[in-house]
This record gives C-alpha cells, structure tokens and sequence, in this order.
C-alpha cells in the first residue's frame, strides 16, 4: 500500500460514516483515521490483500486487468447487521498492477465519489463511498490518450459494497483452466451473497445466472430512468460509442453472454440450454422494467398501449433528459398538454 507524504482529507460522507461505519463526526479530526483512509496505516485487524479478475475491454479479451490500484481492507459488520467490505482505490500497486502505478487521479476519484452516493440517494444500488483523500505527490497521466503526459495531483477514495466480486472474477478462472477454484469461488458467491439459493440444488448455477440476469436488467434499466450511463466519461477512448447511454443495455447483454461462457464449464448440457433460454428473455425484461420507470417519470397511470409510443418517440427526441426531467417535476396537469406539445413540435428527432 501507498503512504502519502503530503495529503488531505478533502470530503467525507456523513451518511456512510455514521449509518454504515458506526463513527461520530468528531473521527475525522483525528490524525490516525485520516491516515488509514489515505492508504498510510491499516485499520485495527485489517489484513489487506487485492482483487484478482479479467475481461474484456472495448469488445475484446484483455486478460487479468486488476485490480491494478485498489486494496480490499476488509469486512465490515455494523450494529444494524450489514455487512460492508472496505476498499481504498488509488492506494498503490498491487501484484496485479502490471505496469501501471496503482495511483488514482483527482478527476477519477471526485467522478466516482459523487456519483456513487448520487445514485445511492437516487434509490439506484451502488456502492458506496466515505472519504477523498487528495495528495500533493504528482502523478503522470496521459487524459486524451494522445501521447500528451501531464502531470495531475493523485487521491485515495474509500468505498464500501456488499461484494466486490464482479462477472470478471469468474471469467479468468475459465480463461487460465482453473475450473477447482472457479467452482470454489462461485460456491461462496451462492452462500455469501445469494442465499436464497440452496446450496444442495443441483441446478443451482442455473438459478444463479437467472438471478443475476434479472439484477443486471432491473439495474442498468434503473439507472438508465436517472440519465446515468456506466463507463462512459467525456473522452477519446470510447470512439465507437461502445459505452455511449444508448447502447446500456447491449453492454449489460454482452457482459451475460461473457458470464455464461465462464459458467459453461460447470453447466450439464440440460443446464446451459436452460441458462440459453433465458439469456434470450434479456431484452424483455429489461424494456419491460425500463418502460415501468419511465411511464412513472411521466405519470402515466395504468397499461395504455399508447404508453409505449410516446415513449419510444421522447427516446429519439433531441432534448437535454435532465432538463426534462425536472421539469416533469415542477408541471401541472394544466401545463402537461402545452410541456409536450412544445417538445413534439420545436425539437428534432434523431435519425
């Protein structure tokens, strides 16, 4: 881990700190807490150890990818019961950095910051973060991918969820032949985090990938209703738009596509077959849930077929959505009529 020289505390979240981690205010004075959220000093019990996992980048198998610069603390269980594992990203190298620093920059981490606790406070599942570290030590980042190095200043985020393990942590198990330790490991995801799942079903990776298929739908549609699109920043390394807000939910499908080809290996021919039917039940039940959260966005009561047209026209408008969104707030019924006569006659719709 990264000992910062010359650094500070530059935001906290009082609601992580209090609800989540059980700490008064008062913590945050105290020299020794900011050095352990810095990445300088291990919390009491704390045995820290990184995150091994591989996927693909931009379409493509891109082999073990991290985690390059993150750091597992450890668990948390806090007086309500929650359990929460603690991570700081930006903390330094880990055997899985390659060739990187293991460094974060400013822009990166306020980015993360704001937006997990944006979409926490949405009512959008996400992980969340406590405190931002930002140090003076200079780290050397080339941000438009255009052979330009400049140098920015680094920071330290720490964050909290309930599971870091993510389709990728499986994935190179697959990849490298390591079928013990992916049965291992997916066994402990199903007992961990999926206990509704009995650990005796024989089918019990089928029903897994179901569960995660139905979570995956509901959450890329959840986020997509508040406008937020998932790795997707105001860059150059996207050029396709691979990652652009309208393609998702394509992302969301491919990624399944992926953790059904890491599952293959455990799966029965009966068992893919099943796992294949319902990988193509996708697509519905991710328009079905977005369809439900935007007709409330609207105010649409009930099951009108037209619903689903003025739907599908407002997604080829060419309107700012957080714009129109809050003003769908604000309007009255007496207003309704005139707020969308306006878009459907002044604004363009996109080919």
């Amino acid at each position: 881990m990264l000992f910062l020289h010359i650094f500070r505390l530059f935001c906290v979240f009082q609601d992580v700190l209090r609800n989540i981690l059980d700490l008064n205010e008062s913590v945050i004075q105290n020299e020794e807490f900011v050095c352990c959220v810095s990445g300088g000093k291990l919390f009491p019990g704390s045995v820290p150890l990184a995150h091994r996992y591989g996927g693909h980048q931009f379409g493509y198998w891109a082999g073990q990818l991290g985690d390059g610069r993150a750091h597992l603390l450890g668990e948390y269980t806090n007086r309500k019961g929650e359990r929460w594992e603690v991570q700081l990203k930006g903390s330094g190298k880990t055997p899985y950095s390659r060739s990187g620093d293991g460094r974060a920059v400013i822009r990166s981490s306020v980015r993360e910051f704001l937006c997990s606790e944006a979409m926490h406070f949405l009512g959008v599942p996400t992980s969340r973060a406590l405190s931002l570290v930002v140090s003076e030590e200079p780290v050397w980042r080339d941000p438009f991918y255009n052979g330009s190095v400049i140098k920015e200043r680094g920071a330290v985020v720490l964050r909290l969820a309930k599971s870091w393990f993510r389709i990728s942590s499986l994935e190179i198990l697959t990849r490298t032949g390591e079928l013990d330790v992916l049965r291992t490991l997916l066994d402990f995801v199903i007992k961990e985090h999926f206990k509704s799942i009995a650990t005796n079903d024989p089918d019990k990776y089928v029903v897994f990938f179901s569960r995660v298929l139905n979570e995956t739908a509901h959450l890329i549609a959840h986020w997509m209703s508040v406008g937020f699109a998932h790795d997707f920043v105001p860059n150059t390394s996207d050029d396709e738009g691979r990652y652009s807000i309208g393609a998702q939910a394509n992302v969301g499908l491919f990624n399944l596509q992926k953790l059904l080809e890491a599952l293959k290996p455990l799966l029965t021919s009966d068992q893919l077959s099943q796992s294949l039917q319902i990988l193509r039940e996708y697509p519905q039940i991710y328009h079905q849930r977005f369809h439900e959260l935007f007709k409330a966005k609207l105010g649409f009561l009930g099951n009108e077929e037209k619903d689903s047209y003025v739907i599908a026209f407002l997604l080829k408008v060419n309107i700012s959505w957080i714009v129109f969104f809050s003003n769908c707030t604000i309007i009255n019924s007496y207003s309704f009529f005139y707020f969308f006569y306006d878009i459907f006659n002044s604004q363009t719709v996109r080919s």
